[in-house]
């Protein structure tokens, strides 16, 4: 298991990473729907340089906006994270 995956808020990031590209502010919003709570933009700035020092997420500005998207690696952690789950929830 990769470091990534024991973090819940950059594993949740990938998911929603996962098949499309988001900006910061959409993915930051996607992620405090799914916690039903605010984030801490530290703590969620933080978790997404750690993604891309780690090279699992890449960043690409658009316009005044950054914009992140999954890399190999990280889709294939995705992809062995709901593998995993698959087999231990069927």
């Amino acid at each position: 298991m990769t470091e990534w995956l024991a973090s819940g808020m950059r594993r949740d990031i990938c998911v929603l990473l996962y098949g499309e590209e988001r900006s910061t502010q959409k993915l930051k919003s996607a992620l405090q729907d799914r916690y039903d709570r605010r984030i801490r933009p530290k703590q969620f700035r933080g978790a997404l340089r750690a993604l891309e020092d780690d090279g699992y997420v890449e960043k690409r500005v658009d316009g005044l906006a950054d914009v992140f998207s999954l890399t190999e690696a990280g889709e294939r952690g995705v992809e062995r994270q709901y593998e995993w789950l698959t087999e231990r929830v069927s």
